[in-house]
């Protein structure tokens, strides 16, 4: 495929997509795909042509480097990214990134329903670092490689299914994980929850059981999970009380303190918080 662009070499691909209304309105849509292999001439800046078109102005662009390097700037902060890290950036805010060797890319610029609030949160994340290493690359890559190769050979994905594929990449970025350590703790963390819900439980209980310290379990098991720790037990404790409420004749009370709760007031107060109704309420109408 032949792509105008300097330093984009001849065995590149990239396609283009053009949303229907209802994909604007209700999906994730790409507008564009692209596997790029580039030598030390490829460049590009968010002044250039192409930059100022809609079809790249407003929209997110994620650019995964499977090999060489590229050097970036967002934000008036310079990066460079080499093989295993990906690049992610609102067009909208000053852009630009260049290969001083040969290269390969593979990128996906695309929008749609919650997609910059999920960026920022994701940007969040990481301390909002536009340039990281994100646990789920592999992932990322055969995502992206899925897209550019349905393309290739004439068989495009509906919207649904590109909307699904986009809405995954997004998760994996979000919550991808930190890498296998960080997986088995949280595990660990995740067995000690489910087994003591009945019990008097704190997040520092987690954190031993993860063998990590308060503030780094915090963050480990928010960035996997995307609860806190505090949230995530309160809201096994509702599931497990709305369990017990619609299956067996025990009494609110009682519920309270099968679930971990030390009162019967605070279970209520609790339980109406997250609910919208009553424990009462809702062992006779279920919602």
């Amino acid at each position: 495929m032949d792509i105008p662009e300097a330093g984009v070499l001849k065995n590149s691909q990239r396609y283009f997509f053009t949303p229907s209304s209802l994909a604007e309105e209700l999906l994730y849509y790409p507008t564009r795909v692209g596997h790029y292999f580039c030598d030390e001439h490829y460049a590009f800046n968010h002044q250039a042509e192409t930059a100022r078109l809609a079809s790249h102005r407003e929209n997110l662009m994620l650019i995964c480097i499977c090999q060489g390097d590229l050097h970036c700037c967002f934000e008036d902060v310079k990066y460079t990214a080499g093989p295993g890290q990906v690049a992610f950036f609102d067009c909208r805010q000053p852009h630009e990134y260049s290969s001083s060797m040969l290269s390969e890319q593979v990128w996906i610029l695309f929008n749609g329903l919650n997609a910059r609030e999920l960026y920022r949160r994701i940007l969040q994340s990481r301390g909002g670092r536009h340039v990281f290493a994100p646990n789920a690359f592999p992932s990322l890559i055969q995502a992206i490689r899925e897209l550019v190769d349905s393309c290739s050979a004439g068989a495009r994905m509906s919207e649904s299914a590109c909307s699904q594929l986009i809405h995954r990449v997004l998760c994996e970025l979000l919550l991808g994980g930190e890498g296998q350590a960080e997986n088995e703790a949280v595990a660990a963390a995740l067995r000690c929850i489910h087994s003591r819900l009945h019990q008097p439980l704190t997040v520092r209980d987690a954190a031993a059981a993860a063998r990590l310290s308060p503030a780094h379990f915090s963050r480990v098991f928010k960035a996997q999970t995307g609860y806190s720790p505090y949230e995530y037990i309160l809201l096994r404790r509702i599931d497990e009380a709305k369990h017990l409420l619609t299956s067996t004749g025990l009494s609110v009370k009682e519920v309270a303190y099968q679930v971990g709760y030390n009162s019967e007031e605070n279970f209520i107060h609790s339980f109406q918080k997250k609910v919208g109704v009553s424990p009462g309420v809702f062992r006779n109408v279920p919602v």
